[in-house]
């Protein structure tokens, strides 16, 4: 199936099922988890979340970035790795990319790990039109957890779009 697909920068076709549910499953699922994110629950997580959400509403995604790392310093457990994941899709549901990529990369340094963050980064990447940072990113995904096939299939699809 042939699937076009209108990133920022150019349209690209993509010759893959695979790609085309990805990007409708993360499109639904982004709006989906803006609405529910981790302000629904109680502790320190909800006070870390509205406090980032604070900063970003008045001095943008850098204010947002410093709280973070100020409350990840004082805390680690106050600022679960579900907290910049939130504030990620949020900034996508609104079309700020770029302040997407930023919160996902810096959710990647406090969680190297984490192959959930991967994969979200390398779907903002996909959405901005990023593809080399997006394959790299599904790559790294599917190198850190084996049964993570929608990484592996992405990543596949996008290296071989790729080297046409």
């Amino acid at each position: 199936m042939l699937l076009r697909i209108q990133a920022r920068r150019e349209p690209f076709v993509v010759n893959t099922t695979i790609l085309a549910i990805g990007a409708a499953f993360f499109l639904a699922a982004t709006n989906a988890r803006a609405q529910d994110s981790v302000t629904t629950g109680s502790g320190p997580a909800v006070l870390a979340a509205a406090q980032i959400n604070a900063r970003l509403k008045a001095g943008g995604i850098d204010a947002a970035l410093s709280e973070f790392r100020r409350l990840q310093t004082s805390n680690p457990q106050s600022t679960p790795m579900k907290v910049l994941e939130d504030l990620g899709r949020s900034l996508i549901a609104q079309n700020r990319y770029k302040d997407a990529i930023r919160a996902f990369r810096e959710n990647l340094m406090a969680f190297p790990d984490s192959t959930a963050v991967y994969a979200s980064l390398g779907d903002v990447y996909l959405i901005d039109g990023h593809r080399t940072a997006a394959r790299d990113a599904y790559r790294r995904a599917a190198e850190l957890d084996s049964t993570n096939t929608r990484a592996r299939q992405l990543s596949d699809s996008l290296n071989a779009r790729l080297r046409h």
